[in-house]
């Protein structure tokens, strides 16, 4: 395996663990993720791949209207490293939806969504909620391995050339939605799509949403669909979320996917429905 063979070439490792928590609640769980620091050459790259994930981050969107589904991501077709393959989409009619992922090593980082005000940690490929429908989120070797001519490469990679070394096992998969949500404890005054302390529309239990599937590189993952957790999770944003897994949360405790068998080295999608909206 690709990942198997550029980690055999590692020569040099440091690993330095910075751990950001903060602890959320709503009636399905009191969770936020952490953050990792990690440093990693390579003999056949020299990169250096840093981890800098707050869970403070939030939705962000790719795909509008019903059946929506986020352009740039191809779940059967194979996707290479490198500018061409991959333009962030960073303005949105609707709301911010994101694919929050760390791998067992907290590469293929992706915190924060592209329609969030200074983004830096923003990697995936985003759908843009417009209304009722379902849509697809995700994040590819050309997203996460995109030199954004602003911020630069993710540093939260390893790369074999301009491809990104595949992701393996995994301690964040969530899907946040920026700006949906009244919430009770923040009350900002700015735009609830942008400030993610600003309360939005929609109570969490008026919404009905529902993970309907997830891809690796294209072949379906199991998951419980009992065990996935919905709703204003973290008490630190208004954010509508779907927690696939966190180590920092409930589903830590009963995962509903096989976390440690996760494997992919060119796509992870996550498709859900959502209802409610008015728009």
């Amino acid at each position: 395996m690709k990942a198997k063979k550029i980690l055999a070439a590692v020569t040099a490792l440091s690993l330095t663990t910075v751990v950001f928590a903060s602890c959320g609640d709503s009636a399905d769980s009191s969770s936020t993720p952490a953050a990792t620091t990690t440093t990693a050459a390579t003999t056949t790259t020299a990169a250096t791949t840093t981890t800098a994930a707050t869970e403070d981050s939030a939705a962000t969107g790719g795909g509008a209207g019903d059946s929506a589904v986020a352009a740039d991501s191809t779940a059967d077709s194979k996707t290479t490293g490198g500018d061409s393959d991959y333009t962030p989409v960073k303005t949105f009619e609707g709301y911010d939806a994101f694919l929050m992922f760390g791998d067992g090593e907290w590469l293929w980082g992706n915190w924060e969504g592209q329609g969030e005000p200074e983004a830096t940690k923003a990697f995936g490929v985003d759908a843009d909620i417009t209304g009722d429908g379902e849509y697809t989120v995700s994040i590819t070797n050309a997203s996460i391995s995109y030199d954004d001519p602003d911020e630069g490469i993710n540093p939260q990679i390893a790369l074999d050339g301009d491809y990104a070394v595949g992701a393996e096992g995994c301690v964040v998969m969530c899907v946040d939605i920026l700006g949906l949500l009244k919430g009770d404890k923040l009350k900002g005054t700015g735009d609830p799509k942008t400030d993610k302390e600003t309360p939005g529309k929609y109570n969490a239990d008026d919404l009905k949403v529902e993970l309907k599937s997830i891809k690796a590189d294209g072949q379906e993952v199991a998951f419980d669909k009992a065990k996935i957790k919905y709703g204003n999770i973290e008490d630190n944003n208004n954010c509508y979320r779907i927690e696939i897994y966190n180590d920092y949360g409930d589903t830590a405790k009963d995962s509903p996917i096989d976390k440690d068998n996760l494997a992919f080295e060119d796509s992870l999608e996550i498709t859900f429905s959502i209802e409610g909206l008015s728009e």
